[in-house]
């Protein structure tokens, strides 16, 4: 069985967490330098309000967050699933 990560950004964590909720360190998964970089700058920016919650959110972050999730499933298959389980970041379909 292939292991689970879960993309969710979180204040000063993430956005990749372990099947127990951990969160998990991009770089000791063996991602590109320049993906960890967006990452960590991405969870970096994280705001309550960047997500559609209560409000619309904000749609640059939600873009930037759908495309990062597509570049760690591409660098990750094989190896791990990542999965989301809010709408707003994974692809329509």
């Amino acid at each position: 069985m292939t292991p689970r990560l879960e993309f969710w950004p979180e204040r000063s964590a993430g956005p990749l967490w372990d099947a127990r909720g951990r969160a998990v360190d991009p770089a000791a998964l063996g991602l590109p330098t320049g993906l960890v970089e967006q990452l960590h700058a991405f969870t970096a920016a994280y705001a309550e309000d960047r997500l559609p919650v209560v409000g619309p959110g904000d749609p640059a972050y939600l873009a930037l967050g759908a495309r990062l999730l597509h570049d760690v499933r591409a660098a990750l298959a094989g190896r791990f699933d990542v999965v989301v389980t809010e709408p707003w970041f994974a692809p329509p379909g």
